[in-house]
């Protein structure tokens, strides 16, 4: 049942990033409601897909695509509560795929089963935080590189394509910087939380990840810091907030890469 909903999700997905695809290309036939649906749809039958395991004798599953399956559902989740009063639909085009596609992964590629069978509230509020953490800067990413091209373009005074449908820069840049405000307050607790409930986040299989993780927190630190003192904005922000984002994506995935499918070989 949890398989045929991951690919129900994975088709709905598809299918809503399609229509967007299609908004923006000048096909405004294409009513929002059916683009709203289909995104609902398809995070409802995500959520199903990857809570319903839970509830077997297997426990929490935070094996590496498992955990970016979960990280891409509240991603999807909060762009598409974002999109109710906030001119983000664009973003469906990129995120959506991108969660069809560590969902099929999850699906179809074999890996390591991390279960939590017993797991305190500490331990499970970290892990929350952290996603909530990620999935705010990711979308903060995102933006980001919207920024980037918009940026470019409208320098050379060509705009194109995608471009045309977007809102002013600067309302682009306010959203960004929301989100990565946002991802800094949970990313703040997520780390807080680790040192106040995990055993040892300098352990050996938890260092690299908790270093990393601090480095990232710094860069978006520096970030908000160059904002407030010298207005930065634009090219300049995007590209710090992708820093950041991939030191980030390098502690968890990375560490969860090395860990279930480099050393486990051995």
């Amino acid at each position: 049942m949890a398989n045929l909903l991951a690919v129900s999700a994975i088709l709905l997905y598809s299918f809503a990033a399609l229509l967007q695809f299609r908004r923006i290309r000048g096909h405004q036939g294409t009513p929002r409601n059916l683009l709203m649906g289909s995104a609902a749809a398809a995070v409802l039958c995500h959520s199903a897909a990857w809570f319903m395991p839970i509830f077997s004798e297997h426990g929490m599953n935070f094996s590496l695509f498992n955990g970016g399956s979960l990280i891409a559902l509240a991603i999807s989740a909060i762009v598409l509560i974002s999109a109710i009063k906030k001119p983000v639909e664009n973003l469906f085009i990129g995120i959506f795929p991108m969660t069809a596609l560590v969902m099929a992964m999850d699906l179809f590629i074999p890996g390591n089963h991390h279960a939590l069978e017993h797991f305190n509230r500490g331990l499970l509020a970290h892990i929350l935080l952290s996603v909530l953490a990620y999935s705010l800067l990711t979308i903060a990413a995102f933006q980001g590189i919207l920024v980037i091209i918009q940026d470019q373009q409208l320098k050379r005074k060509h705009v194109a394509g995608i471009l045309r449908s977007l809102p002013p820069l600067q309302t682009m840049d306010k959203l960004m910087f929301e989100m990565i405000w946002a991802g800094m307050i949970f990313l703040t607790l997520a780390i807080g939380s680790g040192f106040v409930f995990l055993d040892n986040m300098f352990a050996q299989h938890l260092a690299h990840k908790t270093l990393l993780s601090i480095i990232g927190w710094c860069i978006f630190a520096a970030l908000l810091l160059g904002r407030y003192r010298f207005g930065w904005r634009g090219q300049t922000a995007s590209i710090w907030t992708l820093s950041g984002l991939g030191l980030l994506a390098l502690a968890y995935f990375g560490s969860k890469l090395v860990l279930e499918f480099i050393l486990s070989s051995h």
